[in-house]
């Protein structure tokens, strides 16, 4: 068992490695210079600082285009039949290009090597957008000098210089863009400084030149990377060859310049360049579009001052600007002294040691002195709250309703754990407020304010944390939001713990113990107020499985009595079928001799009293009626799915109704209100079944009025039609919708009724006709306590 549990670790470790490594993204970072070279080194290291700290998400290949050594045209044909044979074999998911050589390359070959792949460029020295120009995918960072602030720097220190001499080949891509910079910023500082270019010049010229310099005179250092002769010259070849030989203060405006000899500047740093660029890559492979990441064009740079230097000449820190880093400067007392440091420290600290040992030998004899005291208090109180647990096990398991011995149990425990205040609620979400199930006060909680139910807005917080079955406990409701403080203090609590009451995996009620002052629950507290819980949550559980079974018992019994009232309808729709064949033919009779007079009196007009052609009329149109009734009961019974839809008038299909129903409302001496409009709203349904549903509703409105006693009843009925429906409603004064039934009132052979009076489908076919015509039904209890029914159909459609 113990080594398969190694191999199943084993397993786990492998898969996770496996599927973090292919979670890897391949970075190719493309240098314009060779490796070794500080900038590019220094771009580097702030690359690597930022991949290292988003741990093993990315894979770097480095390539070094070395175009400071080599930039002739034959040279880059070569390093452009190189990459032919190595980048196009790879993938990769992003770019990270420095400086402007590589910039070149990659837009120059971007369709062979880099198709859509995203860019991130940085050290770009004069930065344009035309250098993107119809590239997408791109983004970066423009490697902005603050020339102003390296100028002012040297006018700051040493404000009587008058002349700058400028070290810059004239040769080398950078060199040049900042000779275009310099003569730009001439103009401003002409007035204050002479420039002085030395560019074309041998190696041994430049340094024999430096040295002749001297007075009122400073040295701004830029890149000095090929001599007079084309010969490659490094930046530690600057430092070492000549800096040395200058008497005056010599200025940088790069980072990695910084150097004995150099009194500072304002420095330009490739690991911030490197630190941005590799942030914008991390950004991209996260999702973002590299072109919606604006190009970084502000100076990442910063004042460095190398202390040697400023003493060497003279100048004040006060001089400095803000913020400025000081290199070499004086180390502190600790730096200097830091053996002494340590020796001594060594000595305290095995002296305290002794001293600690010896301490904890005399402490170890207290402690278990008190330990045992502790621990003959707490088994105390265990005995005494096994025995609290032994009583309310026994009263709940005694019981059939948990809830009957509930004022026990909580008597029990507030007497004899001296709780101000215990509390059981129900939690009911459809109301969304805790119901108040039993709750027992002490008598050093009689200032405690109880309250039969909460809102759970009142305390959201913890209502959330209780639904996750988490506890709350709080000594003196600092850990509880303003709000929940506020309500505690209300009812003059100052200590609370909150437990769920979870049954059959759902939170069903909150169990709550308070005191009416801060109090420091105890651990043994706290226990037993689990324990109690934990044997609520069992009776309470044991009690809804007992309903359970109850309620599964009445729903066969139910389920039975349902299976009876089909067979009765079955019964019914088979004599129904029987009678309205047998009722067709005495109707065709009547029919056609009350048709006949009509067609007599129509030939010899006056014949007749006028009186009898109207009741004969009626007749006619009553046998049609009949007829059309007969044949929809025989589709109805014979072909139940079968509905022919027609366009229907409500105002005319209410009144033919109400036709119908009139005498019975008014011998049940109730007022029949109706609010017609003068013109058709014609919906798509089926006259009879429009007619059913009305008189079905108006039907149950008054057998709802007759079960209350009132003088003014009423049934109101209005018609009209928005944009897309025609609308009625039925509003009645009766009785209106228990609560309890809503969710039943449409479900076949369901009735308030009784067996003598209703046979539990007026509703049910009322739905299904409504349901047939795409139609809606809605339903609620009004400002008179009645019911009130809303229909909407369809409205034709215009033609």
């Amino acid at each position: 068992m113990k080594y398969l549990k190694y191999i199943f670790f084993l397993l786990f470790l492998f898969a996770s490695i496996n599927a973090y490594s292919i979670e890897r993204k391949k970075i190719l970072v493309l240098h314009s210079y060779h490796q070794g070279l500080k900038w590019t080194e220094n771009v580097n290291i702030g690359i690597r600082e930022v991949m290292d700290s988003l741990g093993n998400k990315f894979e770097l290949d480095y390539e070094y285009m070395d175009t400071k050594r080599n930039s002739s045209k034959e040279y880059l044909d070569k390093i452009t039949e190189l990459y032919d044979l190595k980048l196009q074999r790879e993938k990769y998911d992003a770019i990270i290009v420095s400086d402007n050589n590589a910039l070149s390359f990659v837009k120059e070959n971007r369709e062979k090597f880099f198709k859509n792949t995203p860019i991130v460029f940085c050290g770009i020295n004069h930065f344009k957008d035309e250098m993107i120009e119809g590239l997408n995918n791109i983004t970066g960072v423009a490697e902005e000098v603050d020339w102003d602030g390296a100028i002012d720097l040297i006018l700051r220190t040493r404000p009587n210089t008058k002349h700058l001499v400028v070290i810059n080949d004239d040769k080398t891509t950078t060199a040049r863009l900042n000779k275009l910079t310099l003569l730009d910023l001439e103009k401003k500082y002409e007035s204050k400084l002479q420039f002085t270019y030395f560019e074309d010049q041998t190696v041994d010229e430049l340094e024999e030149n430096v040295r002749s310099i001297k007075g009122d005179t400073c040295i701004l250092l830029l890149t000095f990377n090929k001599d007079k002769k084309g010969r490659f010259i490094s930046f530690q070849d600057n430092l070492d060859l000549f800096v040395p030989q200058s008497k005056v203060p010599v200025f940088i405006t790069w980072a990695f310049l910084i150097n004995d000899g150099v009194v500072g500047g304002k420095v330009v740093s490739g690991r911030l360049h490197g630190k941005m660029a590799a942030t914008m890559i991390d950004q991209i492979v996260s999702g973002i579009p590299a072109d919606s990441i604006p190009v970084y064009r502000k100076p990442l740079d910063k004042y460095v001052v190398n202390y040697n230097e400023i003493k060497r000449f003279g100048i004040s820190e006060k001089l400095l600007p803000d913020k400025t880093l000081l290199v070499n400067a004086p180390q502190s007392f600790y730096s200097e002294n830091k053996e002494w440091i340590h020796l001594i420290g060594g000595i305290t600290f095995l002296a305290a040691l002794i001293i600690l040992v010896l301490s904890r030998a005399i402490l170890r004899r207290i402690r278990a002195e008190k330990a045992l005291i502790i621990e003959q208090n707490r088994l105390k109180i265990s005995v005494k709250h096994e025995r609290l647990i032994g009583l309310k096990g026994r009263l709940l398991n005694a019981s059939e309703d948990f809830k009957s011995v509930l004022d026990d149990v909580l008597k029990l425990m507030t007497d004899e754990l001296n709780v101000a205040r215990i509390s059981l609620y129900s939690l009911k979400d459809s109301t969304n407020t805790g119901v108040k199930i039993k709750s027992r006060i002490s008598l050093k909680g009689k200032n405690i304010k109880d309250v039969n139910q909460f809102y759970f807005s009142e305390i959201d917080e913890i209502i959330s944390r209780v639904k996750m079955n988490k506890s709350i406990v709080s000594r003196d409701l600092s850990n509880l939001t303003q709000k929940e403080q506020e309500y505690y203090s209300r009812r003059n609590i100052g200590a609370v713990v909150l437990l769920p009451v979870m049954v059959e995996n759902e939170v069903v009620g909150l169990m709550g113990f308070a005191q009416n002052k801060a109090h420091s629950w105890t651990r043994d507290e706290i226990s037993i107020f689990f324990s109690t819980v934990n044997m609520i949550a069992n009776a309470w559980e044991r009690n809804s499985l007992m309903n359970d079974r109850i309620e599964a018992e009445q729903k066969n019994v139910e389920a039975l009595r349902m299976l009876e009232q089909s067979s009765r309808l079955a019964s019914i729709g088979v004599m129904a079928a029987g009678i309205t064949h047998e009722i067709n033919q005495p109707l065709n009779t009547i029919k056609i001799t009350a048709d006949s007079v009509l067609f007599w009196q129509k030939r010899n007009p006056g014949q007749l009293p006028e009186m009898f052609t109207r009741k004969i009329q009626t007749i006619s149109e009553g046998t049609s009626r009949i007829d059309s009734i007969i044949k929809h009961m025989r589709t109805f019974w014979e072909k139940p799915h079968i509905s022919e839809e027609e366009i229907v008038d409500m105002v005319e299909g209410v009144n033919r109704s109400l036709s119908l129903v009139k005498r019975q409302v008014s011998d049940h001496s109730i007022e029949l209100m109706d609010n017609l409009p003068k013109n058709a709203v014609n919906v798509y349904a089926n006259y009879i079944q429009f007619e059913q549903i009305v008189v079905n509703l108006i039907v149950n409105s008054i057998h709802s009025l007759d079960k209350v006693q009132k003088e003014n009843k009423k049934i109101k009925l209005n018609v009209y039609q928005d944009s897309k429906h025609g609308v009625l409603e039925i509003h009645d004064n009766g009785t209106g919708i228990e609560s309890s039934i809503r969710e039943k009132i449409y479900d076949p052979l369901f009735t308030t009724k009784g067996n003598e009076s209703g046979s539990g489908l007026g509703m049910a076919i009322v739905k299904t006709f409504i349901d047939r015509f795409q139609g809606e039904i809605s339903d609620y209890n009004n400002e008179d306590g009645g019911a009130s029914f809303i229909l909407r159909f369809k409205l034709k459609e215009n033609s």
